[in-house]
Order: C-alpha cells, then structure tokens, then sequence
C-alpha cells in the first residue's frame, strides 16, 4: 500500500505571462480552461493552484521602474501560483516537462504569449500575522482580495545568511496590524536543462541570491499594497543587504469570465 503523504507546502510554480496583444481572450480562456488543468492540476503532486491578474491601477504600483526581471515593468498581466507537495520535487518536475512536452505535440501550447518569470521555487517558511490564521497550505483556497509579489536579490557580498535573517525578523513585525495575513519565504530552484525555450533563464548566480515573497492580502491591494511593500523597500535599502527587484500586486481572476480583460 503507498503511504498517502502529509498535506505539506514543499514547492511553488510560479509562472508570470503576458498574452500577446489582441489575444488576451483567447489566452485567458485557453489557460483557465485547458491549461491551468492539463498542464499543472492533473498532476499527482499538485494540491492547488490559482491564477490571478493586474489591472492597470494595480500595475501603476509596481517598482522599481527598471527591474531585472522584464524589459517593461507593466509586462505581467497574469500570475499563475500552484502548490506542490513536500518530498515530490524531482517527480513532479519530470511529469511536468513531460507532460508540457506532450501538450505541444498536440498543438495545446498555441496562444501567442511572452513568459515574463517562471520558475518553482521552494518554500522556506512564513510570516504568519495571526496566531491561528490561514496555514500556507490553504493560502490559495482562501478567498483573499489580493497577493503581493516581492522579489529581492541580495547585495553583492552580503552573506545569505544575513539577509535570510533580517527577513525572518523584520516581516512578522511588518505584518502586524495590517491587512496582510501572512508572507510566504520562497528560494528558486535551478531550472532543468530540458525546460521549455520560452522560458526565461536569468543567471544562476543571480538566482541564488534571490528571495521571493509571497504576501497575501485581505484587502483591495490598490489601497494596501504599497504601503507594505514600500516600507518593507525602505527598510531592505536601509539595512544594505538587498535590494527589490521586482514589486507587484495582483488581484483573483474570476473563474468562467473575462472579468478584467479589458482593464489590463
């Protein structure tokens, strides 16, 4: 009998896309309607997922203007979460490329798109603002109004460490109070050689200095986001261990619409 694995956050897909224009439609309706399944939640190791979408007010708040992660920092219209079991990495991953692989076969991958970041990512840890709150497992099942995406890349010469501390300290504290109800700690992975052309591939040694926040919000990110992500900008500028490469909120996607469509 195979053991039934505990319902733990091992590792995140994290996939920002930008769909060519004219055919926002089109993709929308091909991800949420074949993709989001076929290419991610049929898999065995994959417990939840959740696409989510940036208007133009909610684009306006990204920072910096010149970021490492897109040639334009307005590109990134569609962010794509999905969960993944702790201890499936390696099998997740070679289902994924093959079933990815086998979707192009049969001429599943059409919609014209730029893949702006993607990546898995493994979990860290979390600041958590309640006691008893939302569990990082069930982050994407709740119905939060919002999820603020921070990436940031350590400053040269910085140990890992240091910086990996200053996190793990300064964000419980900046989450009280305030409508952000936890912030997920995430590390890349290095990506396969055998992962899609069309996936970005930054410098590993940038990689390894990077850190990806997930913050979760329970209020219209338009008048909470930026206030959390600034203060956290000015505190990481202050401390010299890093920098934010990459700033942005996003809002759920309403299943079965084009909801927003016409606002990105």
């Amino acid at each position: 009998m195979n053991e039934i694995p505990e319902i733990k956050l091992g590792t995140v897909l994290f996939s920002l896309a930008e769909p060519a224009a004219g055919h926002e439609r089109e993709y929308n309706r091909w991800y949420e309607r074949d993709h989001f399944f076929a290419g991610c939640m049929v898999g065995a190791n994959y417990f939840s997922g959740r696409r989510w979408i940036a208007t133009k007010p909610l684009k306006a708040l990204r920072f910096p203007a010149e970021t490492p992660i897109a040639r334009d920092v307005r590109l990134g219209s569609f962010l794509h979460l999905y969960w993944i079991l702790d201890g499936s990495y390696r099998e997740m991953l070679r289902w994924s490329l093959d079933q990815v692989a086998q979707l192009a076969r049969q001429k599943r991958m059409e919609p014209p798109r730029e893949s702006i970041s993607s990546n898995y990512y493994r979990y860290v840890w979390g600041a958590f603002r309640d006691v008893d709150g939302v569990p990082a497992e069930l982050a994407l099942e709740h119905p939060y109004a919002g999820v603020g995406v921070t990436m940031i890349d350590r400053a040269e010469g910085v140990d890992d460490a240091a910086l990996a501390g200053w996190l793990k300290d300064r964000l419980p504290a900046a989450l009280a109070g305030t409508p952000v109800a936890m912030s997920l700690c995430l590390k890349p992975q290095p990506l396969p050689d055998d992962a899609p052309a069309y996936v970005p591939r930054p410098d590993p040694r940038i990689l390894e200095g990077r850190y990806l926040l997930l913050s979760f919000l329970e209020q219209d990110p338009v008048s909470v986001w930026n206030g959390f992500a600034e203060g956290l900008d000015r505190a990481l500028s202050d401390s010299g261990l890093g920098q934010t490469a990459f700033s942005a909120p996003f809002i759920p996607t309403l299943p079965g619409t084009d909801r927003y469509i016409d606002e990105i």
